[in-house]
């Protein structure tokens, strides 16, 4: 079978792992206790994929690329500094325009979401465009790097939801959106296959990476972490966090995510 056929058919497949992930945590009416509890999970993820995913594959990668580790670190900062930028900026705009003090953690847990979206659809598009790059070079690597991206996307699909959840966004949005951020990456990945083919793809998704990084890097530092003790439950988000953290390194470790 031709590799962008292969491709096509496992792109389905990851659609359909993302859509039951993203579908998890809305399933049913949730408690606020437990909508924190499942943020404080979330968080320990948000914190595994960055620590033992994304940020060593935006190394990796800058170095594959002849690029200086500092330039990566300088996109890494950027990232980060861009989030905030644009994060303080609409919570001031907010509050010049929007009275309604007694709702402000529906408004926090929005811009939170929407910080998140962004930062997961730069390395999703960057997924896209290296499983694509694996699929070129032979459908046995193809297959395999499909089925370690069905497990990372499951559980950015699964913290991606709970992070919605926490918003006043209601649940048939949340999926329309969830399901606009599953396409990313096999559209991204068929565009790599349409526009550059006969081109060599390696090493050049270091930047995009490391920016997506600090993006992911402000949201779980400064929004998330806080999130998971925004109310008082003893040592439970302690533990889900590390949790969290825990399932990304076995996921790192079982399924190495390399571009």
């Amino acid at each position: 079978m031709e590799p962008i056929l292969l491709f096509i058919l496992y792109s389905i497949l990851l659609i359909a792992v993302s859509l039951v992930a993203a579908y998890l945590p809305m399933a049913g009416h949730m408690k606020d206790e437990r909508a924190h509890m499942m943020i404080a999970l979330s968080t320990g993820i948000f914190i595994g994929l960055l620590m033992f995913m994304l940020m060593p594959e935006g190394v990796e990668e800058s170095e594959e690329g002849g690029i200086d580790v500092h330039y990566a670190m300088i996109a890494l900062a950027a990232g980060f500094l861009v989030i905030m930028v644009v994060d303080h900026f609409l919570k001031q705009r907010h509050m010049l325009t929007c009275g309604c003090g007694a709702h402000d953690d529906h408004h926090e847990h929005r811009l939170v979401s929407a910080s998140s979206f962004v930062g997961l659809a730069i390395h999703a598009a960057c997924d896209g465009l290296a499983l694509a790059a694996m699929f070129i070079a032979g459908s046995e690597v193809g297959l395999m790097a499909t089925i370690g991206i069905c497990i990372h996307k499951f559980a950015e699909l699964f913290s991606l939801s709970s992070t919605m959840l926490m918003s006043d966004l209601d649940k048939r949005k949340a999926m329309i959106r969830l399901g606009i951020f599953s396409l990313i990456t096999p559209v991204a990945g068929l565009l790599c296959f349409l526009l550059f083919s006969d081109m060599e793809m390696e090493g050049v998704l270091g930047i995009p990476l490391m920016f997506a990084a600090g993006t992911l890097l402000y949201v779980t530092a400064c929004n998330m972490v806080p999130e998971s003790f925004h109310r008082e439950q003893g040592l439970k988000p302690v533990a889900l966090v590390l949790i969290g953290v825990a399932l990304m390194l076995a996921v790192a470790l079982l399924f190495p995510h390399s571009h």
